[in-house]
């Protein structure tokens, strides 16, 4: 039995980002729980779901916010 899986498009859409910002974030270390599945389907880039769901679910242990570092007033 395969694991499950995540494409880009829906890891973006679980975690509320655009696409620019997904890599930019897996790129600088900062998205830990994407692990890349290999071998690719194609060009198909697949990751674990069952990481991302538990970071999701909020048993990853680490904070959720992706958003920006700049305080409003």
């Amino acid at each position: 039995m395969s694991p499950r899986a995540f494409t880009i498009a829906q890891v973006c859409e679980a975690l509320g980002i655009p696409r620019r910002s997904f890599f930019h974030l897996r790129r600088t270390g900062q998205l830990p729980m994407c692990e890349e599945l290999k071998p690719r389907i194609g060009r198909v880039v697949r990751y674990r779901a069952e990481p991302i769901e538990r970071y999701l679910d909020g048993r990853w242990g680490q904070p959720r916010s992706f958003g920006s570092h700049r305080r409003t007033a």
